[in-house]
């Protein structure tokens, strides 16, 4: 018996099914993890099925769980959602969807809690982000071969770009997302944490004046799991924030709110909002107090001046890059910002330099210290130690800067300087960003490995964070 349900094959029993109309659509998809509890999403066939979530600690899911019942509703786009709680801290657990009383054990799930927040804990986790619609690169293989925590997506989980106002788009996109095969094992094996960028939020460099705002972040809410959204319910950011052992993530919006990049710069101009800036600078002040290391996820490149070109590089050059290897370049990354035609165009914090001054300020005084950004949008791999990250007036805002991708859009480079160069893949490489965390209680070591689909290590950096 134990054979055939591992098969998902139909026998006699209501604890094994499979059919050639599978009552399961889409997903099933974990995430919201946190020490002791999981949200788990799926997308049913048929309007008015009912469904429960068992979760257990046993592969066969021996022993489980129960939560529900939830009934799929066409207004909710077939959507089920279940919170298991009372969950163990950093345990393995599987799970599975029962549909119409049938238990479908070839949809079967899995994820591992995270360790207690007063926990020094090690784990590992991966990154990616800007994957063309439906993408099925062996890139997504290899990142769930590496058994991480949780893979995070820091943007463009899609590339439909969808300027209107419209539900079914947005449900559209994220079906044919989840129905690539390799995303799809992906997301079931452990769990998705995501945050939009420009492309699945409404296109190509939008900003808050994309008419697709509602649809994008109701569609969002449908099929993601997700973390408490500090701004509330309806038409709002989502910004978010977790934690994992003593590492605290912070996840900020960087679309829905900001204003259009060819504004003048200045202390109006934002790509966080007020709302969103605020609870951003709270959310650093209390991550000092609890947590020696600080993830901030911020979608889009951190390092770099508008309109400069540091890796100016002819179109067919690809491998690794360092600005220091003039020869590999077409002019002189020196004379480049003397060079530069546009200064506010470029859809990176190089056109929001005054509110990046802002931020790195409030850091240097403020005393955050641990703090590391990872972002995607720049189609490539690279890491910075600190030495080009400090935009602080004077100085006194350094910390490592990682870049994760591009998961399979075609290369492109974008900010820079970085440390230790930058990584352009060739045409369908795929690339992503592997990160080890290994906290001792007195210091916790961390590795980052920008790694392309064959899982070799491209660029890397490792960097120590002192624990109090």
């Amino acid at each position: 018996m134990k054979a055939l349900v591992a098969l998902g094959l139909a026998c006699s029993s209501a604890f094994c099914v499979a059919a050639s109309d599978p009552p399961i659509w889409r997903g099933p998809i974990s995430g919201g993890v946190t020490d002791n509890s999981a949200w788990v999403k799926a997308k049913l066939r048929y309007k008015g099925a009912s469904a429960r979530l068992l979760v257990s600690t046993n592969v066969d899911l021996a022993g489980p769980k129960w939560f529900g019942p939830m009934t799929a509703l066409t207004e909710q786009g077939n959507m089920v959602e279940f919170h298991a709680t009372n969950l163990q801290a950093n345990t393995q657990y599987f799970y599975a969807l029962e549909v119409n009383g049938s238990v479908l054990m070839d949809k079967r799930g899995a994820f591992k809690t995270f360790p207690s927040t007063d926990q020094a804990a090690s784990f590992n986790f991966a990154f990616g982000s800007c994957a063309r619609t439906g993408s099925d690169n062996p890139v997504f293989d290899t990142i769930r071969q590496l058994r991480p925590l949780f893979y995070l997506n820091s943007g463009d989980f899609h590339y439909e770009n969808i300027s209107s106002n419209a539900l079914v788009k947005f449900r559209m996109a994220y079906d044919r997302v989840l129905i690539s095969p390799r995303q799809s094992l992906l997301y079931r094996s452990l769990p998705l944490i995501y945050i939009w960028d420009d492309h699945d939020f409404a296109g190509n460099n939008s900003d808050r004046r994309a008419p697709s705002h509602y649809a994008a972040r109701f569609v969002y809410e449908e099929y993601i799991p997700h973390y408490d959204m500090a701004g509330g319910g309806g038409d709002v950011p989502i910004y978010q924030s977790f934690t994992a052992g003593r590492v605290k993530f912070i996840l900020t919006d960087l679309r829905s709110e900001r204003d259009p990049v060819k504004t003048p710069d200045g202390p109006h101009k934002s790509m966080l909002g007020a709302k969103q800036k605020a609870w951003f600078k709270n959310e650093l002040l209390a991550a000092k107090e609890k947590h020696p290391l600080i993830f901030w996820v911020s979608s889009v490149p951190w390092i770099g001046n508008a309109g400069v070109t540091y890796y100016p590089i002819a179109d067919r050059v690809t491998g690794f890059i360092h600005h220091a290897n003039r020869w590999q370049f077409e002019q002189d990354p020196a004379t480049a910002e003397e060079n530069r035609e546009v200064k506010n165009n470029d859809d990176f914090w190089g056109a929001f330099a005054y509110e990046r001054r802002e931020i790195a300020n409030f850091i240097r005084d403020n005393k955050i210290t641990g703090l590391c950004i990872l972002h995607g949008d720049a189609h490539m791999l690279a890491a910075d130690d600190g030495s080009h990250s400090d935009y602080a007036s004077g100085g006194g805002a350094r910390f490592p800067v990682l870049c994760g991708g591009p998961l399979d859009q075609n290369a492109s480079i974008k900010g820079g300087p970085y440390s230790q160069g930058v990584y352009k893949c060739r045409k369908g490489e795929g690339a992503f960003g592997y990160v080890q965390v290994r906290d001792s209680g007195t210091r916790i070591d961390v590795q980052y490995s920008g790694r392309n689909y064959l899982n070799e290590e491209k660029i890397g950096l490792r960097f120590l964070v002192p624990s109090p």
